[in-house]
Parts: C-alpha cells; sequence; structure tokens
C-alpha cells in the first residue's frame, strides 16, 4: 500500500510539474491535446490496460450525448453508475480485477460525465432560477456545446484526472477560451497551497509506520486486548484523513498550476460551481485581468481545517470532499421532488453507491441524515433553553 500511494503521489507531483508547461502553451487547441495526452500517459501509468474502461465510459457517454440530447442526463447516469458498479465486479464475470487507483480514476469520470449531461440539459438551472434579472449572464457563462472531441478532452484532462476535484465542463472550457488562467499569477497560489503537503504525507508515514493498517485488517488485531482495539480505529482514521489531504490538495494544486479554476474573486466562484456573480464577470471584462484579484475556490475541494476542528457534523460534512458535494447537491439533491428528509437519504444512498460496495459506506452516509436530524433537534433544544441574551447570540 505505501509503494503504492508513493507512486500515486509521484505521478500526482509530476502533473503538477506539467501544469505550468501546458498553461503556456500559446496555441488553445494544443494546450488541449497536450492536457489531454498527458492525462491519457497518466492513467495508463496507473492502470495498464484497464483504461479501457474508461475510455469505454467515455465513449458511450459521447454518443449518448450526440445521439440522446432529450434525455441524456438520465440515460448518462443510468449507464455510468451501472457500469461503475460492475466496474467493482469484474472478478465475479471471470475479468481481472482493477488497481486499486484505477477506481479513484473511475470515480471521479463518472461524475463528469454525468455532470456533463446535466449541464447540456441546463439542468442546473430550476424555474426560478429562470426568473431571475441576471438569467441571460447565466446562460452566457453557463451554457456549453462540447464536440465529440470534447467529451474525450474533459475526461483525460490531466488536472482532475487521477483524484479530482470535480468540476464542471464549462469550467474545463472556461480554462481553454477565457483569459483568466494566462493572467493569473497560478505560482503565488501553487505555493500557498502545496507548501502544507510535506507535513501531511509526512505525517501519514509516521503514522502508518507505528499503526498499519494491515494490522487492523489481520487477524492478529484479535489477539489484542478489547480497548485496544478501539483505540486502534483513532489513528488509523488519523492517517486515512492525511493520505486524503494529501491527495486532494495535490489534486487541487495540479488544477492551480494549469489554470484550471482560476476566476475573478469578484465573481464569488464556489468549489464545483465555478463563479455566481456573473454580473462581476460582465463589468470586468478583459480590462486589466493581470491586476484584478483571483481565486481557485472553484477547485477548492477540501477545507482541513473545517473538518478537523468545526464543532458540528454538518460543518465538517462540508469542509470535506466540497466539489463532489456541489455534485451530489446540484444534480441529485436539487432535482428531487420529494420531502427534504427523503431527499437527503436518497442523495446520501447516491453518494455511497458511487463510493463503493463495502457495507460501511452505507453505514457511514446513509446514516448521516440520522445525525443531521438529531444535531439539529439539540441545536433548537439548546437555544430554546438557553437565557434570551444567549439565544440571540448562538
Amino acid at each position: 500500500m505505501i509503494l503504492d500511494d508513493i507512486i500515486y503521489i509521484s505521478l500526482l507531483c509530476i502533473s503538477v510539474v506539467l501544469g505550468p508547461l501546458i498553461r503556456n502553451v500559446p496555441n488553445v487547441f494544443h494546450r488541449q491535446l497536450f492536457s489531454t495526452v498527458a492525462g491519457v500517459v497518466i492513467v495508463f501509468i496507473v492502470s495498464g490496460s484497464h483504461i479501457f474502461h474508461s475510455f469505454f465510459v467515455t465513449l458511450i457517454n459521447a454518443l449518448i450525448i450526440k445521439f440522446l440530447k432529450r434525455k441524456c442526463h438520465l440515460v448518462s447516469a443510468i449507464f455510468s453508475f451501472t457500469y461503475l458498479a460492475f466496474f467493482r465486479s469484474t472478478h465475479y464475470f471471470g475479468l481481472p480485477i482493477p488497481p486499486t487507483h484505477t477506481n479513484a480514476i473511475q470515480m471521479i469520470l463518472t461524475l463528469k460525465m454525468v455532470g456533463l449531461a446535466c449541464e447540456i440539459q441546463g439542468y442546473q438551472f430550476d424555474d426560478k432560477t429562470k426568473q431571475l434579472k441576471n438569467a441571460d449572464l447565466m446562460k452566457k457563462y453557463q451554457k456549453i456545446s462540447p464536440s465529440f472531441l470534447d467529451v474525450f478532452h474533459y475526461a483525460f484532462c490531466i488536472a482532475g484526472v487521477l483524484i479530482g476535484p470535480y468540476y464542471k465542463f464549462r469550467t474545463y472550457w472556461d480554462t481553454f477560451h477565457l483569459p483568466y488562467s494566462t493572467h493569473v499569477n497560478a505560482n503565488k497560489f501553487l505555493k500557498e497551497r502545496i507548501r502544507i503537503v510535506p507535513l501531511y504525507v509526512l505525517l501519514y508515514l509516521l503514522g502508518n509506520f507505528f499503526y498499519p493498517l494491515e494490522l487492523a485488517a489481520s487477524p492478529e488485531i484479535m489477539e489484542k486486548s478489547f480497548w485496544y482495539r478501539v483505540f486502534y480505529i483513532t489513528p488509523s482514521f488519523f492517517n486515512f484523513r492525511m493520505r486524503i489531504y494529501s491527495g486532494f490538495i495535490l489534486g487541487e494544486c495540479v488544477c492551480i498550476a494549469l489554470g484550471l479554476g482560476a476566476y475573478p474573486k469578484a465573481s464569488n466562484p464556489q468549489p464545483g460551481a465555478g463563479p455566481t456573480n456573473f454580473s462581476a464577470l460582465e463589468e470586468l471584462g478583459t480590462k486589466n485581468l493581470s491586476s484584478i484579484e483571483y481565486s481557485f475556490e472553484t477547485v477548492k475541494n477540501i477545507y482541513e481545517y473545517g473538518s478537523e476542528f468545526w464543532p458540528t457534523i454538518r460543518e465538517g460534512i462540508r469542509s470535506w470532499n466540497r466539489t463532489v458535494q456541489y455534485w451530489l447537491a446540484t444534480f441529485v439533491y436539487k432535482q428531487l421532488t420529494l420531502s427534504k428528509p427523503a431527499k437527503i437519504c436518497v442523495t446520501m444512498f447516491v453518494s455511497a453507491f458511487w463510493h463503493g460496495v463495502h457495507p460501511g459506506y452505507y453505514l457511514c452516509l446513509c446514516s448521516a441524515p440520522l445525525f443531521l436530524f438529531v444535531e439539529t433537534e439539540v441545536e433548537k433544544a439548546f437555544k430554546l433553553s438557553a437565557p434570551y441574551s444567549q439565544q440571540v447570540t448562538m
């Protein structure tokens, strides 16, 4: 596991190094091509012949988008998630089991393909949104019309191909066709974000040395005392978080190095969504783009401080895998015509299904609605029982 992780981290670091080289290619078509070729090479190194799965899913989705535009979002979702389940069950069909890290590639690809189909449908716009005054601006800055080849470019772009973050096709398109990625001082943002990674990697290596995950999964753990086994959960989860932090942040850094997700800060970009203040984008135009303040919030996938220290479950969840949460909220939760508790349950089930087939995913994620409900009721109870002065400030 450690060797695989070191190779994986090394590939992410190589991707970070390639980012500025690709970003500085002047020709847009060549820039897209190089980012795609680099992504394909990275996926092949990780997956070998199992890269077939990624190509097949992309090809079928490209055909769905081309020939079934009216219902492409539904067909894409059914096909992509069904194939994801098949991908994880290949051994039942006498097929070789894909490498572990290929699963992460297939997971993010599934979100991209379904999200792309939903973007084409304008699925993120509800009736209320269409009535807003800036609906025309939203259409201008969110409408997409990808070609057959664009689907492959988006699927295999080196930014996010290994571990995410998830970003919309429009964000990908903006990177190559809007001037922000070439005017932003990406190196400054890259240095600020990547400097914490060595600490997380070191903590992961030390934690895994003293408390290896292999012990928790081996029969030897049963020879330990009950309380030691209970204690072992804590360092195991610590190692898991350090591993995820390292990977997620490096995934963000690949995007930053490529300039993907760079938007003027005035446009109020949000994780996964991109800019939300389209009037600000319109006002800026193309003037003084080198002097304005930028943000890479669009691709900021993890907020470690919130995940570690924010006191509520809700706040902790919102700090974790933020771009995927945007996908779940936009393309699952908001599209359901159910009661709020039912919508949360369905969304969490989709999240669990996307994560994998192990029962732990369903136990953890499908129990989250209950935890959130209890947390809300506790907050209400404390506010009601507190003195009036405290109720006002809570």
